[in-house]
C-alpha cells in the first residue's frame, strides 16, 4: 500500500532533523568546552599575573599605586590581592632581617678581633700585670747601687709608687703594651720615676709616721689618715715626677 505524503515526510524529515540537531549540539558543546577551557586558563594564570614569581618585580610593585579597581573585584580576586600584599610585606621583612643579620655578623667579627687582640697583648688581667711590675720594681731597686742611699721603707714606697703610676698612666691613655714595651718601661723608665719619688719623700714626710702614711698611699691610694699639710706636700712632689715619666713615655701614645 503506497505511503501517504505525510508519512513519507515524517520518515524522511525526522531523521534529518535529528542529524541536524546532533550536529548543532556538537558544535555548541565544542564551543562551550573551548570557552570553559579558556576561562580556566585565565583563572589559573590570574594569580601569577597578580603575584609575579620574580621577587624583584614583586618588590618594585609594592611601590606602585594599584591599577585595579578594588570595588570591582570578585571575592576570589580580593583574596589574591590580599595575599599579594601580605607576600610583599613578608619580602620587605625578610630583606630587613637579612640586613640586620649582616650588621650583627659584622659586630661579632669586630668583637672577635678585639678579643684576639686582647688575648695576644694582655694574656693576664691588668691587675696581675701591675702586680708583676710592682714585684719587678722591688727587685730592680734592691739590685742597684743608687738605691743604697734610701731606707728599706722608702724603697718599698718607691716600688709601690712606680707600680701605681704605671697603672694610672696606662689607664689614662688606654694603652695595651706588649711584652717588649713592658720590659722597656720597667727597666728604663720606671726606676727614674721611683728615684724621683724617693728624693721627694724626704721633703714631704717630716717623721717616720708620715713616711709610713706616704708608703700606704702608694700601695692603696688612701689619704684619710694624712694631715692637710702632708697631702699638699705629697701632691707637690708627685706632679714633677709624673711630668718627667709622661715625657719619657710619650712615644707609647699614638
Amino acid at each position: 500500500m503506497p505511503l501517504s505524503k505525510l508519512k513519507l515526510t515524517l520518515l524522511i524529515g525526522v531523521p534529518l532533523l535529528l542529524i541536524v540537531a546532533a550536529l548543532t549540539g556538537y558544535i555548541i558543546y565544542t564551543a562551550v568546552s573551548a570557552q570553559q577551557a579558556e576561562n580556566r586558563e585565565k583563572v589559573e594564570n590570574f594569580g601569577e599575573l597578580i603575584i609575579p614569581l620574580d621577587s624583584t618585580l614583586s618588590q618594585s610593585a609594592t611601590n606602585l599605586n594599584p591599577t585595579i579597581n578594588q570595588e570591582g573585584l570578585s571575592p576570589t580576586q580580593r583574596i589574591i590581592m590580599t595575599l599579594k600584599d601580605e607576600r610583599s610585606k613578608l619580602i620587605e621583612e625578610a630583606v630587613s632581617m637579612r640586613e640586620e643579620i649582616s650588621s650583627l655578623q659584622a659586630q661579632v667579627a669586630d668583637l672577635n678581633r678585639y678579643k684576639l687582640t686582647n688575648e695576644r697583648y694582655a694574656p693576664h688581667t691588668f691587675n696581675e700585670e701591675v702586680s708583676t711590675v710592682h714585684t719587678r720594681m722591688k727587685q730592680i731597686l734592691a739590685s742597684q747601687e743608687e738605691s743604697k742611699r734610701f731606707t728599706y721603707t722608702q724603697l718599698k714606697g718607691m716600688a709601690a709608687a712606680a707600680a701605681q703610676e704605671y697603672r694610672r698612666y696606662l689607664t689614662m691613655h688606654k694603652l695595651l703594651l706588649d711584652k717588649n714595651d713592658i720590659d722597656t718601661v720597667v727597666n728604663n723608665h720606671l726606676p727614674v720615676y721611683a728615684y724621683c719619688i724617693g728624693d721627694g719623700m724626704d721633703i714631704a714626710a717630716n717623721n717616720r709616721i708620715e713616711e709610713q702614711q706616704v708608703v700606704e698611699y702608694f700601695k692603696t691610694s688612701r689619704t684619710d689618715l694624712m694631715s692637710a699639710r702632708l697631702k699638699s706636700d705629697l701632691k707637690a712632689i708627685l706632679k714633677p715626677c709624673q711630668a718627667l715619666l709622661a715625657e719619657r713615655l710619650a712615644y707609647l701614645s699614638p
